[in-house]
């Protein structure tokens, strides 16, 4: 009844948000609050544009090479700009059209000396640029992207990144990000505003998922590093570092004000309430054959009978493209003080059990020709296609609501001083099943549903003094808690009482201390130096009172690192980047390790048995980075990156649980990333008409991990112990090469993006028993790694048109996904879980938004508007994406 209440006054704010007359801007040229960190001159001035609410159009060659110390306090426009530009020899004003411009103070030389054409207002998104102009491989997804194509599930807004996909993205919400491969186990943090949060659940025999929880609707934007980085938070990320930041003041107050309101509401079609739990969905034969025209009727048993149908009616009745029955809301407040700014936001969704495609490879039974066996006759019947369930069926356990808070406060200290403090609260209640049940265990059903509380603690400090190029210091603490409260069905079973209910608490504590400088000896020169600590804590409740069934895991691990980093640039066309991180950590098994009596390790406890022994765990060691980039043109960029990385054992490795542990006889190693990446890429504005913006990025990968951390199958001189009859350890390697594309380009009337990576090697080594080739490009019996590997080549097309003065946005993007590497069919079995082998892809999304006036804004998008059936790439169960759905939104800003 309250959903239904919900739906309906949503909709009732959505129409009437819609017959809103337009409202014009307000400007402000009174005095006001800056926060703006030190940086580059032209991004400093960018961003002082943007908080002040005014357009500024300067040559970029001004400002190349210099560097601001940034703005904190109140000023007026004008004040500011003098702070900003004291000392760097330029000047500013403001023209007739109310733009402003740069120029400079001092005089040219002849060759410097040269005519300047029509000045062109134009707003810039200096974070975009720098993910073209950085050494390396970077995205990034500002907001617009993200309301754009937020799509069912939260790891959706990733979708059409090149090198990017998220692992089992339609359970649970969780975020698991696989880049390039990698994947997992803190290879590729997911960092909320600096702190990490990740939780490793255990996903029954088929593998593990790592989850990061937050909602979309109080993201800012997400940056996206790709391999090892030289920075306070980049600790063990071998595959990469995902960077997401909240919801800013400047997010959600409009330019020239001092306060701000932004309320958001949307409608989600393709879904429906979840089906009473133990409701079965799906076919499901639980023969491989029947019997038919028995002689006698013993023969025929119920049990032995051909089944009326092999697949429930319920489940079938997909509601229509407009009967929006999901809903999400978000409220987002801020106000500037003269202290600071705060900011109170909070989120609310809650989606239904969603419904697969109609058009694809769909699965189907066959049901062969009876084989007349003299006393009966015998009919074969099998399901064919990667899934279970049918076309249009309503899929269980993918229902989904959560309630989420985020608080942050922005104070200004004297002395060019700056703290952040913010709090995040993320409650959600969710389906999901393990996908062992589902492919090797019987026929899928509606579950009970599992739950999570995710509260997130950060502390930010910077000191950065007006003309001191010495100190530009950071000091963070952070702390994550979260509380998982999983239900888990019992193997075979479809009895509700037999579920397992299990409670995880994951704590992490972490804080880092940075610091910048900039000389000036020989061109420019910045030295960043940093440390950075985390403790973790696991423990882990079940009815099981050894602690082990259900991957019950209780350990404690701590983590310490340096790093610095150099970057010089000698000439404007060159820049040499270079650092190293060292890394320590320790770990330690709260749960005791299975012994036999005849174990060198044992110690008699004197009554047949032994003393307890807990698994514990250190190792250190340093990597390199280093960069150069030469750039023989403006815009025109050609780097060469050489990147290591540590990662040491996480919490899940280093821990005693179902299925697999660490043992004493299998030392845990480090694993040791070795990336190595060539690219060109190009930043050019007016290349074809006034005001157009290209942006394109070609980049060659090649990445060795060695000693890479994943579960085997033991060999045949290991015996197996209790309950963990697979073995943690070191493999040789795993390896991702490949090509990797980035285009943007924005003529203002139109646009278009393109994107994809092409594998040309992957490769998994591990020299042990029982395998017919040590290495191979699907991966490894019994391993995790298995569900980890990317299709060959994926990619992504974006056109789209701004209509009516640029008021009405119009567009498409489809999304291409290619096969991942098979099975050979004479190669060794995989075990319990064999890779997710989905079928090629394409999937095609709509988008439409209208920018009634400076207030709201609607968007409509129809997502998979072929109504595609498909499995999604790196999908740990086999559960099909949704089919077509529509989504229709509002946001109110003022």
């Amino acid at each position: 009844m309250v959903t239904l209440i919900t739906r309906r006054l949503l909709a009732a704010a959505l129409l009437f948000l819609a017959t809103l007359p337009p409202a014009n801007p307000a400007w402000a040229n009174s005095a006001r609050q800056f926060d703006i960190p030190g940086g580059p001159l032209g991004t400093t001035l960018s961003l002082f544009a943007a908080d002040a609410g005014i357009l500024l159009s300067f040559d970029a060659e001004l400002t190349h090479g210099k560097h601001s110390s940034g703005l904190r306090g109140r000023f007026t426009t004008s004040q500011g700009f003098d702070q900003l530009l004291s000392g760097h020899g330029l000047s500013w004003r403001q023209t007739r059209t109310g733009t402003f411009t740069l120029s400079s103070l001092l005089p040219l030389t002849d060759r410097e000396t040269r005519q300047l054409g029509a000045v062109k207002v134009e707003i810039r998104d200096d974070l975009a640029d720098e993910a073209y102009r950085s050494a390396g491989s970077v995205n990034v997804l500002n907001q617009r992207h993200i309301e754009r194509f937020r799509g069912t599930s939260v790891g959706d807004m990733f979708q059409g990144t090149p090198g990017v996909l998220v692992g089992e993205n339609r359970n649970s919400g969780g975020l698991d990000v696989n880049i390039r491969g990698m994947q997992g186990q803190g290879r590729v943090p997911v960092l909320i505003d600096g702190s990490r949060q990740e939780t490793t659940v255990y996903r029954g025999y088929a593998g593990v998922s790592s989850r990061s929880y937050i909602d979309p609707d109080l993201v800012g934007s997400v940056r996206i590093d790709k391999g090892p980085v030289l920075t306070a938070q980049g600790t063990g990320a071998t595959g990469g570092v995902v960077s997401v930041s909240t919801l800013t003041a400047n997010d959600v107050i409009a330019p020239g004000k001092d306060s701000g309101l932004r309320l958001r509401g949307t409608l989600i079609g393709n879904n429906s309430s979840a089906p009473t739990p133990g409701t079965f969905a799906g076919y499901y034969s639980p023969r491989n054959s029947y019997r038919t025209d028995c002689r006698f009727a013993s023969d025929c048993t119920p049990a032995l009978t051909m089944p009326e149908r092999f697949a429930p009616d319920a489940g079938m009745d997909r509601p229509g493209l407009l009967d929006l029955r999901g809903h999400a809301a978000s409220l987002a407040g801020a106000h500037r003080f003269s202290w600071g700014d705060l900011l109170v936001a909070y989120a609310q969704r809650d989606q239904g059990n969603y419904y697969a495609g109609r058009h694809g490879p769909t699965p189907y039974m066959v049901v062969g020709d009876p084989q007349w066996l003299y006393y009966y006759s015998e009919v074969a019947v099998s399901r064919e296609g990667v899934s279970p369930f049918r076309a249009g069926e309503r899929i269980p356990n993918t229902q989904y609501s959560s309630d989420s808070w985020l608080v942050k406060a922005r104070l200004m200290l004297p002395q060019d001083q700056g703290l952040e403090l913010s709090y995040i609260r993320y409650d959600s209640e969710f389906g999901e099943m393990m996908p062992s049940q589902i492919r090797l265990f019987g026929q899928a059903r509606q579950w009970l549903g599992s739950e999570v509380l995710n509260q997130t603690y950060t502390s930010r400090y910077n000191w950065n003094p007006a003309g001191q190029d010495l100190i530009d210091l950071d000091f963070n603490v952070w702390q994550t808690d979260a509380v998982s409260r999983l239900n888990t069905p019992a193997a075979g079973s479809v009895d509700l009482a037999s579920n397992t209910f299990r409670k995880d608490d994951y704590q992490r504590y972490g804080t880092d201390l940075s610091n910048t400088m900039h000389f000036y000896p020989f061109g420019e020169l910045r030295l960043d130096y940093g440390v950075a600590m985390q403790w973790e804590r696991m423990t882990t409740d079940t009815p099981d009172p050894q602690g082990f069934y259900a991957g019950a895991r209780s350990g404690k691990r701590d983590e310490f690192s340096a790093f610095t980093a150099l970057r010089w640039q000698p000439w404007p066309a060159w820049t040499l980047e270079a650092g190293t991180r060292f890394t320590r950590f320790k770990s330690h098994d709260n749960n005791a390790l299975t012994l036999l009596p005849y174990d060198p390790a044992c110690r008699p406890d004197g009554d047949g048995g032994c003393l307890p022994v807990y698994y514990r765990n250190r190792h250190s060691g340093s990597a390199p980075i280093a960069a150069l980039t030469w750039e023989p043109l403006d815009g025109l960029q050609f780097y060469a990156r050489y990147a290591e990385g540590l990662r040491m054992p996480s919490l899940f490795e280093s821990t005693s649980g179902w299925s697999v542990s660490p043992v004493l006889d299998i030392p845990l190693r480090p694993e040791h990333a070795i990336n190595r990446e060539f690219g060109t890429s190009y930043l050019r504005r007016d290349l074809l008409t006034d005001g157009d913006q290209l942006r394109v990025k070609l980049a060659y990968f090649r990445n060795h991990t060695k000693d890479y951390l994943t579960r085997t199958q033991p060999n045949a001189w290991e015996v197996d112990k209790g309950t963990d009859f697979f073995r943690m350890r070191n493999i040789d390697s795993a390896d991702f090469r490949g090509w990797e594309l980035n285009l943007e380009y924005d003529a203002g009337r139109w646009f278009t993006e393109l994107g994809g990576t092409r594998y040309q090697h992957i490769e998994v080594c591990n020299t042990g028993s029982f395998v017919r080739y040590h290495c191979t490009d699907w991966g490894l019996p019994q391993s995790y790694v298995n569900n980890m590997i990317p299709p060959k080549w994926h990619a992504s097309a974006t056109l789209g048109v701004r209509l009516l003065q640029q008021r009405l946005e119009l567009g498409a993007r489809g999304t291409f996904m290619g096969l991942r590497t098979p099975i050979p069919r004479y190669n060794a079995p995989v075990g319990f879980n064999p890779p997710v082998l989905w079928h090629r892809y394409q999937v095609y999304d709509l988008f439409a938004r209208y920018q009634v006036n400076d207030t709201i804004a609607l968007d409509l998008t129809v997502d998979n508007v072929t109504d595609r059936y498909y499995l999604d790439a790196l999908s740990l169960g086999v559960v099909p994406a949704p089919g077509r759905t529509a989504r229709f939104s509002a946001t109110l800003q003022f």
